[in-house]
């Protein structure tokens, strides 16, 4: 028992790095083609991050039924990076 949580723990452990070396594999190749550098690809995800959050606004406030009801908020939890996304109108 004991060496199967073991062996359990290394599967997992090498599925991490495969998923980290697809991961800087996109990276490299988003490089390479587009000749942006990391600090273009931080701020392509982050800005990606943010819009998906407003998108999600919008297809909420779609979703209610009720014509009055109005959704500005959107907040993640800390293991997400704890924000919190206001939209104005």
């Amino acid at each position: 028992m004991y060496g199967q949580r073991r062996i359990a723990l290394l599967d997992r452990g090498v599925a991490a790095l495969a998923a980290a070396a697809r991961v800087g594999r996109v990276a490299v190749q988003l490089m390479i083609q587009t000749r942006m550098g990391p600090t273009d690809i931080y701020a392509a995800l982050a800005t990606a991050r943010f819009m998906a959050a407003h998108e999600l606004i919008e297809r909420a406030e779609r979703a209610c039924e009720d014509p009055e009801t109005e959704l500005v908020q959107i907040r993640l939890p800390l293991w997400f990076g704890s924000t919190t996304i206001h939209e104005e109108n």
